[in-house]
């Protein structure tokens, strides 16, 4: 290991191997330049040394029974993406919103959500040619980015009870591809919290591109890291761990605003100065890493994994809501709690009348107390029967746990196909 002091390292040098953040932080792959910004940036950040490996150590990635993947074999088609390009995949991506507005608002509940299904899978496979076109071109572009966002945005502000209610499935388990679905799911968090505590369209805007994207470093490291069904070693932890500089270098190179930069590197600092790479605390925090760690943490442990099970989303809320050892900030869970309800949108309740219900929306004047769609029954209009929660008369007893709802929700489809039949 080579020590370098960062005031000495001339503009423009190359490294034969890695350079290295505190000896365990990759900042430049060897085929990248030093430059002045960057030399600026450590300096500001009270960055010292850096260092470079003399040989280069062959990661031993734990073994996993899931198939090897990349983002250079996700589920698109390669030879349109050569053809076309970021422009193309934007505008596809925007009319698909533009089609999906026209005369959402006067649609049954049932259809209007079935529009909004295909608006989420149009962002899943946006977001994974976005990756993948780094991939292969290099090519990462940032208008397009916010063009799309802002489209995004606003149709997530009109339809967040929908979008919201599209939970995650136990297939992403198994699904090469389950880390564009963490960006997209933790996007639509973080547009919601950006809604609910007023900010500027212009940094909604920026905020959903940084998370979209903010697992973008991870393309750099092997796909054994993020897809094992194995606990990680503490060596494959730290390296694991380098995708929040590699994003941030990724984006720097491109050219993405500072405060975009930021939010993808920030999103693994924690309040309370245990989180990486920087070791920040509160106050040097970023905005956007701020809402990205908590959306980032709340989708993590509210989503299955490889390695774990997933947990409801009323469990996750509750263990955001505990905040141990001050992590996360209280301004930003409180965002978050307001947004989607103590209760989130699309958890299953059992009420204290006996019946079984989804939340279908939060209450903005108590967030334990949201809107409900009862299974089963139908209001006047023919659309799912929706009613407002209390503390009193119709108080929602308990959240119904993963095998309850499986089981609840095979007995309504089953009705429903020997009614249809």
């Amino acid at each position: 290991m080579n020590s370098f002091q960062v005031t000495e390292i001339e503009d423009g040098r190359k490294f034969s191997s890695r350079l290295i953040l505190d000896k365990s932080f990759v900042l430049l792959d060897p085929e990248l330049s030093f430059s002045k910004s960057l030399q600026k940036a450590l300096i500001e950040w009270n960055f010292k040394e850096v260092f470079t490996e003399e040989e280069e150590k062959k990661l031993e990635a734990p073994k996993t029974n899931a198939a090897p993947a990349s983002f250079e074999t996700v589920d698109v088609d390669v030879d349109e993406l050569i053809e076309g390009n970021s422009s193309e995949l934007n505008s596809k991506f925007i009319k698909t919103i533009k089609e999906a507005n026209v005369g959402i608002s006067a649609k049954p509940e049932d259809e209007r959500m079935e529009t909004v299904k295909t608006v989420y899978e149009a962002l899943k496979d946006y977001t994974s040619k976005v990756f993948t076109r780094y991939v292969t071109h290099k090519e990462l572009k940032l208008q397009g980015l916010l063009d799309a966002m802002k489209s995004f945005s606003t149709f997530a502000r009109d339809n967040k009870k929908f979008l919201l209610r599209i939970t995650p499935d136990n297939e992403s388990v198994l699904d090469k591809n389950f880390i564009i679905k963490h960006c997209v799911r933790s996007t639509i968090i973080a547009i919601a919290i950006a809604y609910q505590i007023k900010m500027p369209q212009d940094k909604i805007e920026e905020l959903a591109v940084a998370t979209l994207i903010h697992e973008i470093g991870q393309i750099k490291l092997p796909p054994q890291l993020y897809i094992t069904d194995r606990q990680l070693s503490e060596g494959a932890r730290a390296v694991l761990s380098t995708h929040t500089v590699l994003g941030f270098n990724i984006l720097k190179e491109n050219n993405f605003p500072l405060a975009i930069q930021l939010g993808v590197l920030d999103h693994h600092e924690r309040g309370n100065g245990k989180g990486y790479p920087r070791h920040l605390t509160n106050d040097k925090i970023s905005l956007y890493g701020k809402i990205i760690s908590v959306v980032c943490t709340y989708e993590a442990i509210s989503s299955p994994r490889h390695y774990k099970q997933a947990k409801t989303t009323y469990e996750a809320m509750l263990e955001m809501l505990r905040n141990n050892d001050k992590p996360y900030d209280e301004t930003i869970i409180k965002a978050l709690v307001s947004a989607i309800s103590l209760f989130p949108i699309g958890a299953y309740v059992y009420l204290s009348n006996g019946k079984i219900a989804q939340v279908a929306d939060n209450n903005p004047n108590d967030p334990r107390t949201p809107l409900v769609k009862i299974l089963g029954e139908k209001n006047q209009l023919g659309n799912p029967l929706t009613v407002m929660t209390d503390n009193e008369k119709l108080k929602i007893s308990r959240v119904l746990n993963q095998k309850e709802v499986k089981d609840i929700l095979a007995y309504y489809n089953n009705k429903a196909e020997n009614k249809a039949n």
